[in-house]
């Protein structure tokens, strides 16, 4: 199954290092779910486009402010920061039955 919608928040703590902004957000979303034959949920993706969100928070910063420099300049740290390893439950998983393939793909 595949879902598209809007995803609307307020950063209010940290978005992986970069520190909550107060900001406001609105984006686009498309999530796919993959379900076994039990109906059981088994494996769920989600794709979004990080940049337009980090503009949006970005933008709400108060520049005026000197502690807005502070702020923007953790957040800046925080995007070039680099990305921890993922937890090991998401990459140890093995692919259902009804996926497999017995041959190998041409």
């Amino acid at each position: 199954m595949i879902v598209e919608f809007w995803l609307l928040g307020t950063h209010q703590g940290p978005l992986r290092a970069i520190p909550a902004t107060g900001g406001r957000f609105r984006v686009r979303m498309t999530a796919s779910f993959v379900f076994d034959e039990d109906e059981q949920l088994i494996c769920e993706r989600v794709y979004f486009d990080q940049l337009t969100m980090l503009r949006q928070l970005v933008s709400a910063l108060n520049w005026k402010n000197p502690a807005t420099w502070l702020r923007a300049l953790k957040a800046l740290r925080g995007v070039a920061a680099p990305s921890s390893e993922p937890d090991r439950r998401l990459l140890d998983t093995s692919m259902p039955d009804d996926l497999r393939r017995d041959r190998p793909v041409t």
